[in-house]
């Protein structure tokens, strides 16, 4: 059987957190050993999404996820899962290792499962390599504090509203883009006018509440405070994403897309009695923010991802 040429790590990667990176990581290592390229192969749609074998919202939309994997490998390929769930384990790694990603190695965690039903392990990875003429190596879980670095992990984190241990898992703010669409006009009237975001319904929001943020729109780049949740004092039902800048806009921002990194939760989301009461709070949230807003220099931020 011919030798492949590339090194070829497989996963779902949503999020790309640190348990990624350490595989990332490792195929990168594996490719300065082996040579080629370094691939990373992942799916359109999360496997969960299509089995119905946990959370199917995500962390990252795809096109930001793509973007993240693109600063550790060469290439990213985006497979449509549902050309390959059926597949047995051994007609995976002959079909899509071999044939498709010429792979001279592989690289996957310890958890990793493939082949139809999950059915196949790295137990069995290792066999099928072994008779089919690729390396394998097998990553261990990134421990921080007591447990493994994961997506579902991270998730817990976020729907708590605890993006500051999230941020650590990560290796980087939680994020959310949209495009900016119209709103009513209620938080001008408050005085704290606000960037309406139209979020993806396939990534997951944070625990609603009031959150201390920094946002960037085409060169704008502004502390914010950042509101998820469904206005309970105004009986709204949809789930809302409204930005206001400390640094006023010199445009209209109306139309271009905003992205916004979470650092903290200033405080949950509840009804008020009345709208005079929730701009008395809306200022307590400003002077939290101001005061929260030297421990976060700009400097110290990363920049856009973008997607």
């Amino acid at each position: 059987m011919p030798m492949g040429s590339d090194v070829v790590t497989i996963g779902t990667f949503d999020g790309v957190h640190r348990g990624h990176q350490s595989v990332l990581a490792a195929a990168r290592r594996a490719t300065a050993l082996h040579g080629g390229r370094c691939v990373a192969y992942t799916f359109d749609v999360p496997p969960r999404a299509v089995t119905g074998g946990g959370d199917a919202q995500l962390l990252l939309l795809p096109s930001t996820k793509r973007i993240l994997l693109g600063a550790w490998v060469d290439r990213v390929i985006e497979a449509p899962f549902l050309e390959v769930r059926d597949r047995s384990p051994r007609a995976f790694a002959r079909d899509v290792l071999l044939d498709q990603l010429a792979a001279r190695a592989v690289v996957v965690g310890e958890s990793f499962r493939f082949g139809v039903g999950r059915s196949g392990d790295v137990g069995l990875l290792a066999s099928l390599a072994a008779e089919m003429g690729f390396d394998l190596v097998v990553v261990p879980p990134l421990i921080l504090g007591t447990e493994a670095v994961s997506s579902t992990r991270i998730r817990g984190l976020l729907q708590a509203g605890n993006v500051e241990e999230a941020t650590a898992l990560l290796g980087r703010p939680p994020l959310l883009r949209g495009d900016v669409v119209p709103g009513d006009g209620i938080g001008r009237t408050l005085g704290f006018p606000t960037a309406n975001l139209r979020l993806d319904p396939r990534v997951l929001v944070p625990r609603h509440g009031v959150y201390f943020s920094r946002a960037y729109a085409g060169g704008i780049r502004s502390l914010a405070l950042t509101y998820v949740g469904r206005r309970p004092t105004l009986a709204d039902s949809s789930i809302r994403c409204e930005v206001h800048l400390l640094d006023a806009p010199s445009r209209e921002l109306r139309g271009e897309t905003i992205e916004v990194h979470l650092y903290q939760l200033l405080r949950p989301d509840r009804a008020f009695a009345t709208l005079a009461a929730l701009t008395d709070q809306m200022c307590l949230d400003l002077q939290a923010a101001r005061r929260a807003a030297p421990a976060r220099p700009d400097a110290s931020d990363p920049d856009p991802l973008g997607g």
